[in-house]
């Protein structure tokens, strides 16, 4: 049975990756509409072999996987593990997550595809990958040896992982509300727009105003990766997270920038969420390795504390 669920939570995350991308794609491609109905599509189960349709036929199939995957694991959760109350609290997001989700996809369609409603769905969306990430890694690396370290030479580092999973999210969310008012493609030279740093019209504004943010966020993380890395050195778990973020950080840079470069090709900006998706998933697991760490070295020291 714990095989199953790791299988099933590993397939989860993985369903939950594609969702996104998928949504990406959807948007990028400009086939939000390729079902102009809810539940259904053309008010049909099967649709029409057309490209737009398919297109979002298969974001809402691979959607409909991903609730059966959730609720598998809601279930199995409840039977065999419910004395794990972070697992089951995890689980229960999840669902709750999940079907929140499926509403919104379809108030999406209603409003015919509302930018704020599209926001709201990615950051619903981001949260329960990162969710689904937890509840993975419970199984994947709760039990691997994870040493002890003393992460007193980093200052507030707990405030700093809390800063670094914010500014991410903002950072994704920041790119919607740029793709949904419009402004993804207003400037065609980088890193500055225009040649200037702050240009004038609100499009050039938003649009630098999300490189700025991606600046800030994805610095700032890289920061506090380095560090981890540096005064990290006998815990290879959170070395390795934080290797992972940082080249993730440098790769989703260059990215950005061939973005711009390529015109804003539809596959460069799934690409680009892609990525920021996987920058997302790979800070939340930075901070859960390092608190995990922590947390250690709070139950070994009360430990001493009592034996005293």
């Amino acid at each position: 049975m714990a095989i199953t669920y790791k299988v099933v939570a590993l397939l989860s995350l993985a369903v939950s990756f594609i969702q996104i991308t998928l949504g990406g794609f959807v948007r990028a491609s400009e086939s939000g509409l390729g079902c102009p109905d809810w539940p259904l599509c053309h008010g049909k189960i099967i649709p029409p072999f057309e490209f737009h349709t398919l297109i979002e036929y298969s974001h809402r199939l691979n959607g409909s996987i991903l609730g059966i995957l959730v609720i598998v694991l809601l279930i199995v959760c409840l039977m065999r593990y419910k004395h794990n109350k972070q697992l089951t609290i995890a689980n229960c997001t999840a669902f709750g997550l999940v079907v929140f989700a499926g509403i919104l996809g379809g108030i999406t369609v209603i409003t015919e595809l509302a930018w704020w409603i599209r926001l709201i769905h990615l950051g619903i969306a981001q949260i329960l990958a990162a969710c689904l990430m937890f509840i993975a890694w419970k199984f994947l690396f709760d039990k691997v040896p994870n040493s002890f370290v003393d992460l007193s030479p980093i200052r507030a580092w707990k405030w700093k992982i809390v800063l670094c999973v914010t500014l991410v999210f903002l950072l994704i969310l920041s790119g919607s509300y740029m793709v949904g008012i419009g402004a993804s493609s207003s400037c065609s030279s980088w890193p500055l727009c225009k040649g200037l740093s702050i240009p004038e019209g609100l499009a050039y504004q938003v649009h630098m105003g999300h490189r700025y943010v991606s600046a800030l966020s994805l610095g700032f993380v890289g920061y506090v990766a380095i560090e981890l890395i540096l005064h990290a050195k006998g815990n290879r778990l959170i070395k390795r997270t934080a290797h992972c973020a940082l080249g993730l950080i440098g790769v989703q840079i260059i990215v950005g920038a061939i973005t711009v470069w390529s015109g804003f090709s539809p596959h460069m900006k799934v690409t680009h969420l892609s990525l920021a998706t996987l920058v997302w998933l790979s800070v939340i697991l930075m901070s859960i390795v390092v608190e995990k760490a922590f947390s250690k070295i709070v139950s070994n020291n009360n430990v001493i504390v009592e034996e005293v």
